[in-house]
């Protein structure tokens, strides 16, 4: 009996409708063929990764861009695919650069720049000094006092904030 009252009738994993067919529970391997030779796949990991089922085991290359390729005849989104089979979305890319596109133009993240929302560091300042040695540049004589500065205080305190004081 579920919440509402109605009885439940229990469904045998793998006979869920919408699940990939399988032919038989008693043969859950196949051999398949492919460019770089024969791979062995396991169609019960297929079948529980392509539901969403997979948790704490990985699926073989082999195995997940099968089931990737099932999820995208299903027309399941790109994201959604490389999250159930555990692969990043770069790798879907290189798998299926047709199919692997994001939903909308403008969610597609080639050839925009990286920005930082975060205004950069000031000269004077230990952020300033750390932003120099980042760009490979010789650090300012502001920078490099500030940030002998803060080496002096963490040395003596142990942190590099300093509180403010108390009025």
């Amino acid at each position: 009996m579920n919440t509402t009252g109605t009885a439940t009738r229990a469904v045998p994993v793998g006979r869920q409708r919408g699940w990939i067919a399988v032919t038989t529970q008693a043969v859950p391997t196949v051999w398949m063929a492919t460019a770089e030779g024969l791979v062995c796949l396991d169609l019960i990991a297929v079948e529980l990764a392509a539901n969403g089922l997979r948790k704490g085991w990985k699926l073989t290359p082999e195995e997940a861009r099968y089931t990737a390729s099932l999820l995208f005849e299903r027309g399941v989104k790109y994201s959604v695919i490389a999250t159930r089979i555990g692969q990043s979305g770069a790798t879907l890319k290189a798998w299926f650069p047709e199919q692997a596109v994001p939903a909308e133009a403008y969610l597609a993240r080639e050839g925009v720049p990286r920005t930082s929302s975060k205004p950069p560091a000031k000269c004077g300042t230990r952020q300033g000094y750390h932003r120099h040695r980042r760009l490979k540049e010789e650090a300012c004589r502001p920078c490099k006092d500030a940030n002998t500065a803060s080496d002096r205080h963490y040395r003596l305190h142990g942190t590099y904030v300093i509180p403010e004081p108390t009025p």
